[in-house]
Order: C-alpha cells, then sequence, then structure tokens
C-alpha cells in the first residue's frame, strides 16, 4: 500500500535529481538542508531511496511516514 514519506538529508540538491529519487519533491530547506517529499508503493521501493542516499555519501537526517508535516504545509501555504 502506498504511503507518504518525508526525508530530510544534509546538503541542497539541485532539483533536478528528483527522478532519481523516485519522483519525489525536493525542497531546499534552511540550514543547508533539502526535504524529499512524496508518495512511495511499498517499503522495497523506501529501501530502494535510502540506498541510493547511502550510496551519494548523504547524511539522512530525518524519515517520516505518514502525512506531510506541518512544515511542509506552511511553506507550501507561503508559495
Amino acid at each position: 500500500m502506498p504511503e507518504y514519506y518525508e526525508i530530510k538529508i544534509m546538503g541542497h540538491l539541485d532539483l533536478h535529481w528528483s527522478d532519481w529519487f523516485a519522483g519525489m519533491k525536493l525542497t531546499h530547506l534552511e540550514g543547508d538542508e533539502t526535504l524529499l517529499a512524496g508518495t512511495l508503493p511499498d517499503q522495497a521501493a523506501l529501501h530502494s531511496l535510502l540506498e541510493r542516499i547511502r550510496d551519494l555519501n548523504l547524511t539522512l537526517i530525518l524519515v517520516n511516514c505518514g502525512s506531510p508535516s506541518t512544515q511542509d504545509a506552511d511553506k507550501n501555504n507561503k508559495e
């Protein structure tokens, strides 16, 4: 069953990486962080995405499963 995920990593990724990260939306956050947000079809897709983060030697800060965070919702309301 598809689940909504938010994954926060250290550093600002160029937005063209979205396709490589399963089409998740990339948002630059304050403090040199990037938020990847979107729906993944299953746990295997999540693990694949986390492996890509590892293979790029990116620092993983947070993995959250569930509804969009208020931080992401607040940012969207300002845009």
